[in-house]
């Protein structure tokens, strides 16, 4: 099952514009335009092949759900059967797959308008086979072992993402006043000091008496003892996190239930891939209008490195890993579960994290900007999936791209 017209019309339009991209890469040219125009020809193809297999495929033993960027394959014994899902506010509707678990996958290709006959007739035959399946079915779910049978597909709804409703209450032992005060705490522990340290180093910038600096060096004539005391100095903001897990844990929210867990990781990791180009895509469609502002040294604070040597990506990797666990874990997880418990709806929640988030960038100056489209997006991911492993992996990426580069230009 797949929407054929629109699979067949991304076909030809990523086709097109790879053999078209592959076109401006023959000699002719610079070297740089040759090889940007090769990298846009062989993406253009790669979509295009992609595309192509996309869909669901129901297999002799195996569901398979293949996406862009994604493949789910479901062992037919974990599968309940097929199930219709709104997309679009409700305008358009998918099929997705329910799994004896309590998951569904969508199948994003598969989706059809609301008034499309055909469509649900060749759902509806497609998920007559299914069932029933070899794992005890929740009673909630029927007892005859599935969710089709002959006849129309069931309505499922949308991943509720983190709301109110979704999260487990606060124990009673655990007055709600004490849990207001613990998430204040453990937020201010984490941003305050790096409020503080931006507001210092955009004060000095102002003042003219220096620019950013990313790799300040404790010990400027000794870069590998430098090296080492970076790096436990910068590790040691990773403190937080477990006490942030722990106290999770401790009123029914552990590790896993925020994803972070071996299951899931390999789709996880992929789809950060697709998070992160749609961050890029959203800086480039904000920050060029606003480049005026962005580039003026007297708003923005520009940074300027120390001469490190080519080992420092060491250092730059450990960075980007420990920030995205420390920010992600505390801003995302911890604190959007906590807002959550104690009924702040999911826009209203979202735009705290943000605020807070955005707050100990201030050492960037006007710049700050340009975090605003990464918090965005990674916190929206978590509060439609909540799964943290994600933005984890989405966090690490960006910031270890842009610090790798400022260590081989430095």
């Amino acid at each position: 099952m797949r929407a054929q017209g629109l699979i067949v019309a991304s076909c030809v339009v990523s086709g097109l514009v790879g053999l078209i991209a592959l076109a401006g890469a023959i000699p002719t040219g610079p070297a740089g335009g040759r090889a940007v125009a090769g990298l846009i020809g062989v993406a253009g193809l790669v979509v295009c092949l992609r595309l192509a297999l996309a869909g669901l495929r129901l297999e002799p033993y195996t569901v398979t759900v293949r996406g862009l960027t994604t493949t789910d394959r479901i062992p037919r014994a974990d599968v309940l059967g097929l199930a219709i899902q709104p997309a679009a506010w409700g305008r358009l509707r998918r099929l997705a797959v329910v799994c004896a678990d309590g998951r569904v996958v969508p199948a994003v290709w598969t989706v059809a308008g609301n008034g499309d006959a055909q469509w649900a007739g060749r759902a509806a035959w497609a998920g007559a086979g299914f069932g029933p399946t070899q794992v005890e079915v929740s009673p909630t779910l029927g007892r005859i072992g599935r969710l089709v049978a002959d006849g129309p597909l069931p309505i499922v709804s949308p991943d509720p993402g983190l709301t109110p409703q979704t999260v487990s209450p606060v124990d009673p032992l655990h007055a709600e006043r004490w849990l207001g005060w613990e998430t204040t705490f453990v937020v201010a522990a984490f941003a305050f000091p790096g409020v503080a340290a931006a507001v210092e180093i955009l004060a000095q910038h102002l003042d003219g008496v220096s620019d950013l600096n990313e790799f300040a060096l404790p010990l400027p004539h000794n870069p590998a003892a430098s090296l080492f005391i970076l790096i436990v100095g910068y590790l040691a903001t990773a403190l937080v996190v477990p006490i942030a897990l722990l106290l999770l844990a401790r009123t029914g929210q552990p590790p896993a239930t925020l994803g972070l867990e071996r299951r899931g990781l390999k789709t996880d990791a992929v789809g950060a891939v697709g998070l992160l180009a749609g961050i890029w895509a959203v800086n480039l469609a904000v920050l060029i209008p606003l480049s005026f502002l962005i580039n003026n040294k007297h708003l923005t604070n520009t940074a300027t490195n120390s001469h490190v040597p080519p080992y420092y990506i060491v250092y730059a990797l450990i960075v980007a890993a420990t920030t995205a666990i420390n920010e992600e874990v505390v801003v995302n997880g911890y604190f959007m579960t906590r807002l959550a418990q104690r009924g702040w709806s999911p826009p209203a929640a979202l735009a705290l994290s943000l605020a807070v988030r955005t707050s100990y960038h201030a050492y960037y100056g006007i710049g700050l900007i340009a975090t605003v489209p990464f918090g965005y997006l990674v916190t929206r991911s978590f509060q439609k999936r909540g799964r943290l492993a994600r933005p984890i992996f989405t966090h690490f990426m960006y910031d270890a791209i842009l610090l790798i580069i400022a260590v081989l230009t430095s």
